[in-house]
């Protein structure tokens, strides 16, 4: 299989009754998991930055992984950055090494988190086994995001994507469709 390279260190919210893919389902969050997130507002260049490097991973045939930088503040957080970190990827997908792990948490800003991770899918958007061991994110209740068809079709429409919070260690909860749209405010 091959895989390529990618670098691109850049500054720059249905139905409870959730499947995944290949009967690889997640539990739904609940109302009570829920109330432990703050809204995320998201601008609209962060959105624009991610598409685009999504989309140029998959015109290579590749998944393709950035994550988002955010600042807290009392009732939400703001997404600051969006950073492309150097991956090796193929159809299937995305690994970040660790050394870029540890070189990107040193970026980091005194007020700054990682706080979400969105990923690229050649087709279906769910959170595979593989996507739960290898997410760049460990931190309780960090976000990943799901994009199908390598992003072609953008990431605005909410329904087309799937959107998931690290609950404990190894233990992911899928969220409705309804709580990632009250979730993400994008401006």
């Amino acid at each position: 299989m091959d895989k390529t390279i990618i670098s691109g260190d850049q500054p720059f919210g249905e139905s409870l009754a959730l499947s995944g893919h290949l009967g690889m389902s997640k539990p739904p969050m609940t109302a009570g998991e829920f109330q432990f997130l703050l809204p995320l507002v998201v601008p609209i260049s962060a959105v624009e930055e991610t598409e685009k490097f999504l989309r140029q991973s998959g015109l290579r045939d590749c998944e393709g992984a950035v994550l988002w930088i955010a600042e807290g503040g009392s009732e939400s957080f703001t997404v600051r950055r969006v950073i492309a970190p150097m991956q090796t990827a193929s159809r299937w997908h995305f690994d970040v090494p660790l050394e870029e792990r540890i070189r990107i948490a040193m970026t980091l800003k005194e007020k700054e988190l990682v706080l979400l991770q969105v990923h690229s899918h050649p087709e279906e958007a769910f959170h595979s086994p593989t996507d739960d061991r290898k997410a760049m994110i460990d931190r309780q209740w960090a976000l990943s995001i799901v994009v199908p068809n390598f992003c072609s079709d953008g990431m605005r429409d909410l329904d087309k994507l799937a959107a998931y919070a690290l609950r404990g260690p190894l233990d992911w909860v899928q969220l409705s469709t309804d709580q990632l749209q009250r979730l993400l405010v994008i401006q």
